[in-house]
């Protein structure tokens, strides 16, 4: 009975320090990924508060990130679209028409981008990447023309656009 009771506790010791070894080296691997991005801070903080991302490779990092801008995309997409129906005054109005306008196209950019980057056409994936964060950059900017009023979208339009830098430098490291 001992003898058991021995070796299960050696089995279950064995298995808690694979286990924190395993996630040290993948925590590592987030640190190491993101200190080649220009946002280390966010992209850690990002990475770290997302399912899945101590156990993935560098692939997995990036697929991550482009799902999120997805999830992103489509967000503020449905948002500026309820905040044109919404608007009555017509600058502002404009201003939703833009965003709701280049989010569509950027959700479209960003169906290519998760297949390319699922092919490892890289090359591809930072390109739409790169228009992603141009449409969101463009929303925000709609705001900021004569006469400029506040952007609701703001947090959106960053958080799109910090994503998409940082998901276009992880692939850039994939090739």
């Amino acid at each position: 009975m001992e003898m058991k009771l021995l070796r299960w506790a050696t089995i279950v010791l064995a298995l808690l320090i694979f286990d924190q070894s395993f996630t040290s080296v993948s925590a590592d691997l987030i640190e190491d990924t993101c200190n080649k991005t220009s946002n280390f801070k966010f992209c850690v903080s990002f990475l770290r508060s997302k399912p899945g991302s101590a156990t993935a490779d560098v692939q997995g990092l990036a697929q991550i990130v482009a799902d999120q801008i997805q999830i992103n995309l489509k967000d503020t997409f449905s948002e500026a679209s309820k905040l044109y129906k919404e608007a009555t005054e017509r600058v502002i109005k404009e201003c939703f028409q833009i965003c709701s306008e280049v989010y569509g196209v950027a959700i479209d950019y960003m169906n290519g981008v998760l297949i390319n980057l699922k092919s490892k056409n890289y090359s591809n994936t930072r390109d739409g990447l790169s228009f992603v964060y141009g449409d969101a950059d463009t929303c925000e900017e709609s705001f900021h023309e004569e006469p400029v009023r506040p952007s609701p979208l703001t947090k959106n339009n960053n958080d799109v656009k910090n994503l998409a830098l940082i998901g276009s430098e992880i692939v850039l490291i994939l090739g």
